[in-house]
């Protein structure tokens, strides 16, 4: 009985001496910044769908359908896919694909349609949230963000004007 008790207790302090470190380790690669940018880096999350993504200084490259509103130092928000940060996607999607857009920023954001087939949109989302989007039908889909401060959360220094996020949706 002995034995087993130090067995246990042994795996113990192994789990918190590797767990501990590689736990600080992932929170620090998902949420912290780096000293030599003001933009903070997310990890990717990964859903299975995949799209392509484009902007107009970088080729497409195939990229999970799920993007990510961050907080930035200059420009408050931007939308990040895990390898790039801007104000302005660019998505090609297949039809009856999703896209799941996770709020990161300290502000909401409410998804507007601008112009492309009708869609059902949710709510502002809160920091933490998210919101689906199904694109049923073919066409080029266009969106961009209404933003709103969070009551409640301390004011959060940045410099120059505000992003507008704008999001462009090719489904094919």
């Amino acid at each position: 009985m002995r034995g087993l008790k130090t067995v246990g207790v042994g795996l113990a302090v192994l789990i918190v001496l590797i767990g501990v470190p590689v736990a600080a380790l992932v929170l620090d690669l998902t949420v912290g910044q780096s000293s030599k940018s003001p933009t903070v880096s997310m990890g990717r999350m990964h859903s299975g769908a995949m799209g392509t993504i484009a902007s107009p200084t970088q080729p497409a490259a195939t990229v999970p359908a799920d993007l990510t509103i961050i907080h930035v130092q200059r420009g408050c928000h931007v939308w990040s896919d895990g390898t790039s940060q801007m104000p302005t996607m660019r998505l090609t999607l297949q039809a009856g694909q999703m896209l799941r857009i996770m709020n990161q920023d300290v502000d909401m954001h409410r998804m507007m349609e601008l112009a492309g087939p009708q869609m059902m949109l949710g709510a502002a989302m809160k920091q933490g949230q998210a919101e689906t989007l199904t694109f049923a039908e073919p066409g080029t889909y266009r969106f961009m963000t209404k933003v709103s401060d969070m009551v409640g959360m301390a004011e959060v220094a940045t410099s120059g004007p505000d992003n507008t996020l704008r999001l462009t949706v090719k489904v094919v």
